[in-house]
């Protein structure tokens, strides 16, 4: 089962003190001065009052939040690992992205919340060991708990609940198009009037669950469990495998970094014809010290660069699509023209950074900065050039926007908080 909230030592908050934590992270998120993070980690919340609060990218891993109010509430990307929602109130809240992996959420209301990609799925099926998670030793959930939860007339669209509890839940009006549902515990569900299209279901327990109305396929219940004895199949399956996150490095080129930066050097200086062009696609290159590094029209897609230094980096024409550069130090970066769409920025520091087009002197080419889908989140972009930059659906709330410049930058279906001038 879920985590039961079980601690030897725990630290109950007032509703005063709580508000003031709420205050920072409201300047935390709106980029002005004298904010911080919610950092809340096991804390004990019980019954107190968080209605319409913006938590995104909050810390609440394994904490009490038995009976809490969340009405409207914003917990995009928050961390809620093992959390305890019993019986929280979190109608109309959004969810997008939360990690709640693990967390206890029986009897919770949840009509009509967005719940888009969050995370459902069996806490101890997950590793959350890598690099620059927190860990607490002996602290270790089951499956995430929804059951006699109502998420009627909910978005849980892509959302991730394989090997999930989830019985007598009403899931009345949800879209659910695109979950991941395999191996969950469904039983005396009501689906009436539910979207299950594309959901992965094989290995589900739908025993009892009333899928009258709903919108599905009914070749996606081909591998599921309807009696008894489909049941008493399925339990003889072997059990799901351990799910790494993140997945496992590459193994890196043979030469050393430095090795590589000089080729790219000398393929730059003679326009390709010696040398070799960089690729560290895929590279793991947490905390690096690159600052001033000449890495024009390098290939660098899903390269991981958390928290790495790269003050006044020239990127210019650079691939980067998907890159993780969370906390990253990027003030002064040359970034015209490069391609960072699904990029993750969160809370990286790209103050002063030129992200405009890249005006390509032999052709008269001018090459479009591109952060499509990227996410930056807490980022700080004071004085930063996005102009023309296509920011296509980029998450930029709670960014510092004071000083950027975005003129004819493309901002169509970008989540964007107002700005801090």
């Amino acid at each position: 089962m879920a985590y039961d909230g079980t601690l030897k030592t725990r630290v109950k908050l007032t509703q005063e003190q709580l508000d003031r934590v709420c205050e920072r992270h409201q300047r935390f998120a709106e980029g002005r001065n004298g904010g911080a993070r919610a950092n809340l980690p096991f804390y004990d919340l019980t019954g107190l009052d968080l209605t319409g609060r913006n938590l995104t990218g909050a810390f609440l891993s394994g904490a009490i939040l038995r009976e809490v109010s969340l009405r409207g509430s914003i917990l995009d990307y928050a961390d809620l690992y093992g959390a305890d929602l019993r019986g929280a109130d979190l109608r109309k809240a959004r969810l997008y992205r939360t990690d709640l992996r693990g967390a206890n959420i029986r009897g919770a209301n949840l009509e009509n919340a967005a719940l888009v990609e969050v995370d459902l799925r069996d806490g101890a099926l997950v590793n959350r060991s890598s690099p620059g998670e927190k860990k607490v030793v002996g602290f270790q959930p089951g499956p995430a708990d929804l059951s006699t939860a109502r998420i009627n007339n909910a978005d849980m669209a892509r959302a991730k609940m394989t090997g999930s509890f989830a019985r007598q839940v009403d899931f009345t009006n949800t879209t659910l198009n695109g979950a991941r549902l395999e191996r969950s515990d469904l039983r005396d569900c009501n689906f009436i009037g539910a979207d299950l299209h594309g959901a992965a279901l094989a290995g589900a327990d739908l025993r009892g669950a009333n899928l009258d109305g709903a919108f599905m396929n009914e070749l996606d219940l081909m591998d599921t469990a309807r009696t008894d004895s489909e049941a008493a199949a399925i339990k003889n399956l072997p059990p799901l495998p351990v799910e790494e996150e993140p997945a496992g490095d590459p193994e890196p080129p043979p030469e050393p970094l430095e090795e590589l930066m000089r080729l790219h050097m000398l393929w730059l200086g003679s326009g390709g014809k010696l040398g070799r062009q960089l690729d560290i696609s895929g590279r793991n290159l947490e905390g690096a010290n690159l600052a001033g590094a000449v890495l024009t029209l390098a290939l660098a897609d899903k390269v991981k660069l958390r928290n790495a230094t790269l003050r006044g980096v020239q990127f210019q024409a650079a691939r980067l699509e998907g890159a993780d550069f969370r906390s990253a130090d990027l003030r002064g970066a040359d970034l015209r023209g490069a391609v960072m769409n699904r990029a993750i920025l969160i809370d990286a520091r790209l103050d002063g950074a030129n992200v405009s087009s890249l005006q390509i002197a032999s052709s008269h080419q001018v090459m479009r900065a591109s952060l499509v889908r990227a996410r930056l989140a807490g980022a700080s972009l004071a004085e930063a050039n996005f102009n023309s930059c296509d920011l296509t659906m980029a998450d930029l709330t709670g960014c510092n926007r004071t000083g950027t410049t975005m003129d004819d930058a493309i901002l169509d279906g970008a989540r964007m908080a107002a700005p801090s001038f």
